[in-house]
């Protein structure tokens, strides 16, 4: 299992620079309220995510085993990301109910992604742990893309 760090660093790089591409226009649109806090919030919670998670395996690993350090790594995103979808559709039925889209991609996308890194974390899969990492970032990058085009959809409609 070779380890390069550089993909991981990049979708860092990629998650600082929507993060603050994001946080801009909410502050431009403030006074508007148009903005789904809630999305918003996913959001930042996502790229979070992506920039916090780069660094951990690299972290671990100069004080435990390749093996241990992959399966802390990926049980602990893994979690986190549990945490978050289940933080996002609790406050999500809060507001309305979810559309057939978004629950489509929640179970096509989430569910796999986050059962890969939560069975990395229990042992199983340890030679495609780097990837299925990497999966994982990518989601943190690619959700908070769609959440905001929504955004952007739906405030260019009320306009």
């Amino acid at each position: 299992m070779d380890y390069n760090p550089s993909s991981f660093y990049t979708i860092a790089q990629i998650a600082i620079t929507l993060t603050g591409f994001i946080a801009v226009l909410v502050a431009l649109q403030e006074g508007d309220k148009r903005f789904s806090r809630l999305a918003v919030v996913t959001i930042f919670g996502t790229t979070g995510g992506a920039l916090i998670f780069p660094f951990i395996p690299e972290l671990l690993y100069n004080w435990t085993s390749m093996e241990t350090s992959w399966r802390i790594s990926c049980g602990i995103f893994g979690f986190y990301h549990l945490f978050l979808i289940f933080n996002h559709q609790v406050r999500q039925l809060q507001f309305k109910k979810n559309s057939a889209l978004q629950l489509l991609i929640v179970i096509l996308s989430i569910f796999p992604v986050v059962f890969l890194k939560i069975a990395v974390g229990f042992g199983f899969f340890l030679e495609y742990a780097y990837e299925i990492f990497l999966l994982g970032l990518l989601w943190c990058v690619f959700i908070p893309l769609y959440l905001f085009s929504m955004i952007i959809l739906n405030y260019t409609k009320a306009t």
